[in-house]
């Protein structure tokens, strides 16, 4: 079965566009059978960034047909995980789609988990997001702790 990761930032420009390119890349490098999209809170056709167009190619990845995109209905429905920048983008995308609060995370925030949890090992992701939620806190309690980490915005 394929994962399908959506990655989100702000407006789908920098930061999403980093996060899918290189999340892509790993998986492809390990063997896991992904599909990744990015989106953002706004999307308007925009391309990446070029300091995200020029640190990417560096890698050998080529991001310069990317365009922006808003975060839509279609890809919720499909997504196994939503790695975000910002905790914004985590209560965006909870407030917007009943019951994915449990599937969406900061990016470092999701390592953080990750790494207490420990890996998958082929388990199916919803049981292991379930393990990375537990004692997440939620609602206005996830806006209010500020430990939870993001990844700023470069630009």
């Amino acid at each position: 079965m394929t994962l399908h990761v959506v990655t989100m930032c702000t407006h789908n420009r920098t930061r999403s566009v980093l996060m899918g390119a290189l999340l892509g890349a790993h998986f492809a490098n390990v063997g896991v059978d992904a599909r990744i999209s990015t989106a953002g809170m706004s999307g308007d056709g925009l391309p990446a960034t070029e300091p995200t167009v020029r640190l990417l190619a560096q890698r050998g990845i080529d991001v310069s047909g990317h365009r922006s995109t808003f975060i839509s209905d279609e890809l919720m429905s499909t997504a196994d995980l939503v790695v975000t920048a910002e905790v914004q983008h985590v209560v965006f995308v909870a407030g917007r789609w009943e019951g994915s609060f449990g599937r969406t995370f900061t990016l470092p925030e999701l390592v953080q988990r990750g790494e207490s949890a420990g890996p998958r090992y082929g388990q199916p992701i919803a049981p292991w997001l379930a393990e990375l939620s537990e004692g997440r806190p939620v609602g206005y309690d996830y806006l209010s702790v500020p430990s939870v980490p993001q990844v700023d915005d470069p630009t």
